[in-house]
């Protein structure tokens, strides 16, 4: 794979928008020729996907229902256990600090993971170890690399995968080790749950979040292959790969804009999708869709394309279908009509009040969010009206 310079924030994104369209491999490499900004960034951006197909070469993509490392890469794809084997095995058996690497069991743009155990004898214990590739060793990933390093260290929290390590490998390349998940997208998880338990799952994802945020880091990633649910039942909030420090002293207009980071279109908020700075509202939108889909079965808008300019356009235009108005053809859910019937009133608030086009209108915070729902539960007035 070929160097990246300092064009990385465009190839990413353009590796972001090409793989969620799932187009077949001679019309990927027209779309990607047609919407890149240089030849050289076609290269690599066709390079990167080349590189993010999984043994049976279909695009990366979080495989629900098999085991996940607790990491931090947007691009990663997770194989099924049967497959996990297959993955690259160039470093089978290396020893990285305390960790001895067993097999590949991810493989994405920027890193490899590897499922690792403990092999200094102080405990038994396995983690997932996250290489940066070679090639990929550019001054602008090597920073991307660093600062979702440093970004997790910052974090202690629960319902938050853990930092366990750090280091450089013996042929120079960074790593980090990262506690090691088993466990379902929160999406497939809660499924079959009734909607109080939903939303109790949900309120551990908020909690996760607020600490970020009081840690002044801003996710901007939230969907559900980046929130697992262990077998106990328990959030793991992973993939901090493109958080965005915060600086508390800072003007909004200070912030990082859209054309300095990727984002997912169906879960990223107006602002991001018009490239203006973010803030903790970006993640109050964010964690409406993903309630929203956890909630009903189905998105807020563009419900029926995968196209990411499509959804895009929707998400800056369009408004949310009020949640109980939903027909039972939208969400697809057995049980639509009983759900439906607890979702008019509190909750369809709640939900549209987070997904106002403007980041004002939304809640204040994700704190402020969470007291709504725990409000419903309880049986008190809730905020949204």
């Amino acid at each position: 794979m070929t160097r990246i310079a300092s064009n990385w924030q465009d190839i990413r994104r353009l590796f972001d928008e090409a793989l969620a369209l799932n187009l077949p491999e001679s019309d990927r490499e027209h779309h990607v020729r047609q919407r890149a900004a240089t030849p050289e960034i076609a290269a690599e951006v066709l390079a990167l996907l080349a590189n993010s197909t999984d043994v049976r070469g279909q695009p990366s993509g979080l495989d629900v229902g098999t085991t996940a490392a607790a990491e931090g890469a947007t691009l990663l794809n997770f194989l099924p256990v049967e497959d996990q084997q297959a993955g690259n095995d160039s470093r089978s058996g290396q020893r990285l600090g305390a960790w001895r690497l067993l097999y590949a069991i991810g493989a994405g743009g920027m890193g490899d993971v590897w499922l690792a155990e403990r092999s200094d004898g102080s405990y038994q214990g396995q983690a997932a170890v996250k290489v940066l590739k070679r090639g990929m060793d550019s001054a602008s990933v090597l920073a991307r690399f660093n600062l979702e390093r440093q970004s997790l260290a910052r974090l202690d929290h629960p319902h938050i995968a853990k930092l366990l390590d750090a280091g450089i490998t013996p042929d120079g390349l960074p790593y980090f080790v990262m506690e090691h998940v088993q466990g379902l997208p929160i999406d497939a998880a809660t499924a079959e749950m009734g909607v109080a338990q939903r939303l109790e799952v949900f309120l551990q994802l908020a909690d996760a979040v607020s600490h970020a945020h009081r840690n002044l880091l801003v996710h901007r990633d939230l969907k559900p292959s980046n929130v697992l649910v262990n077998t106990l039942g328990q959030v793991k909030l992973l993939d901090f790969g493109i958080a965005k420090a915060l600086d508390a002293t800072a003007s909004a207009a200070d912030q990082t804009r859209q054309d300095e980071r990727p984002f997912t279109p169906a879960f990223a908020s107006p602002e991001q999708v018009r490239g203006e700075p973010v803030s903790t509202a970006t993640d109050v939108y964010s964690l409406g869709v993903l309630l929203y889909v956890l909630l009903t079965g189905a998105k807020p808008y563009a419900r029926d394309t995968r196209a990411a300019h499509e959804i895009a356009i929707a998400v800056l235009n369009d408004a949310p279908s009020k949640p109980s108005g939903l027909s039972a053809q939208s969400t697809l859910q057995p049980n639509w009509e009983q759900v439906r019937k607890r979702l008019a009133g509190d909750l369809d608030n709640i939900l549209l009040k987070s997904l106002a086009k403007a980041p004002h209108e939304r809640y204040a915070s994700v704190d402020a969010f969470a007291n709504d729902i725990r409000a419903h539960l309880s049986g008190h007035p809730v905020s949204a009206r």
